[in-house]
């Protein structure tokens, strides 16, 4: 008969599950491999482990720690100055190209793997904002080690318009965000900072509402450029800065400070330091500056091209003394869909780096998930078999 298979199946099946355990079908196999550390290889330097060998598991999180120690200055500064060129810090620029020398010079005294780069900004150019020939952003130079070709572009640097009091700081800085690691050039292991210099006051979102709003890409929308949306929100910049992980060094006169002071507590990141009403104390301000931001620690996850890292807690310390360190966990998930093997960097920027290697586990059911399904199934086909019999029986009589 046909019976006696499927019982004899029954039976093998509930044979199984007793010697798995009932509780197997409800809770986790302890027979599924877990994520877990397979090698940790010390760096001997600011962030240790050098490398992590890790192994994931589908779905199951693995937390791993990144300790990263202040040094007295980074190894590697990517400095970009984003310079204001409207009408009232026009008298400004010639200080500026005198000061090129003493400026690069003192920078590389404290980093000297130091890179310069320069933009600059003015306003949109229409009506009340701006003028013809003005402009949100423009990069003037990418981050580069020559001396000589930054003071060549200070040299070339005029003056326009800018109409109205504020200017497109903060599109300036959206827009140098988001072409950080292509136009501008900042290298991923290096410590990102972008000293704004101006005398005014920012434009932002709100201010030119009559066009849509600024949707936080790197195409200047309308014609001229930047005339097809508003500015930018706050918001906005905060995020792209942070992506990109740039701090920002606001040098600004005594009657705009108290406006960049709000903008670094909406930001909760960077610094604002005073320039006098000629820009002759600008490498004094800028040093400072830079002083303030050593201090700060942001750990990023780079080529994580998986998704692999999850979240990483903190993701920053500021105000830490020199010679300290400070440790960061990062949370480790693949979620079993699409995962390969890989390699990712998790990047204290201008301090170090730590390496993950990971390897990724099949993404199979649990063993007791099948056992569930060959019981029920089991179960299910007796009791079709016995209905069938009894129809059978029925018949007959």
């Amino acid at each position: 008969m046909i019976l006696n298979p499927i019982k004899n199946l029954s039976k093998l099946a509930m044979s199984v599950v007793c010697s798995f355990g009932i509780a197997g079908l409800f809770t986790p196999s302890e027979a599924r491999a877990a994520s877990l550390i397979t090698n940790v290889t010390p760096s001997g330097g600011l962030a240790e482990p050098g490398r992590y060998d890790v192994f994931l598991d589908p779905g199951d999180p693995l937390p791993i720690t990144v300790q990263v120690t202040v040094p007295k200055t980074p190894k590697k500064l990517d400095l970009f100055l984003l310079q204001d060129l409207s009408g009232s810090f026009g008298d400004d620029i010639s200080t500026v190209q005198g000061l090129v020398p003493s400026f690069a010079s003192s920078v590389k005294s404290i980093v000297p793997d130091t890179l310069f780069g320069v933009g600059s900004f003015v306003d949109k150019p229409i009506n009340p904002f701006g003028s013809s020939g003005d402009y949100v952003y423009k990069t003037e130079l990418a981050l580069s080690s020559s001396e000589a070709a930054l003071q060549k572009t200070i040299d070339r640097l005029t003056s326009k318009s800018g109409n109205d009091g504020p200017e497109s700081q903060l599109e300036a800085l959206l827009q140098t965000a988001l072409r950080a690691s292509s136009e501008v050039g900042f290298r991923n292991d290096a410590f990102k900072v972008v000293v704004l210099s101006t005398d005014a006051e920012f434009h932002q979102a709100g201010n030119f509402d009559s066009q849509p709003a600024n949707n936080g890409d790197a195409v200047l929308d309308g014609s001229p450029e930047g005339t097809g949306e508003d500015y930018p929100k706050i918001l906005q910049v905060k995020d792209a800065l942070q992506a990109a992980n740039i701090i920002p060094i606001f040098a600004v006169t005594s009657d705009a400070k108290s406006f960049y002071e709000d903008l670094v507590s909406d930001f909760g990141f960077g610094s604002v330091v005073n320039l006098s009403s000629d820009s002759s104390n600008l490498v004094n301000a800028i040093t400072a500056g830079l002083s303030e931001a050593f201090r700060d620690i942001t750990l990023t996850a780079v080529s994580d091209d998986y998704g692999y890292v999850q979240s990483i807690v903190p993701p920053s310390f500021t105000d830490v003394p020199q010679g300290n360190s400070r440790i960061f966990t990062v949370n480790l998930l693949a979620d079993g869909v699409g995962d390969a093997n890989d390699t990712l960097g998790l990047v204290a920027a201008g301090f170090d780096d730590t390496k993950v290697n990971l390897t990724i586990g099949k993404s199979v059911p649990e063993p007791s998930a099948i056992l569930a399904l060959l019981v029920f199934s089991s179960f299910g086909a007796t009791s079709v078999l016995k209905r069938k019999q009894q129809q059978k029986a029925t018949a007959k009589t």
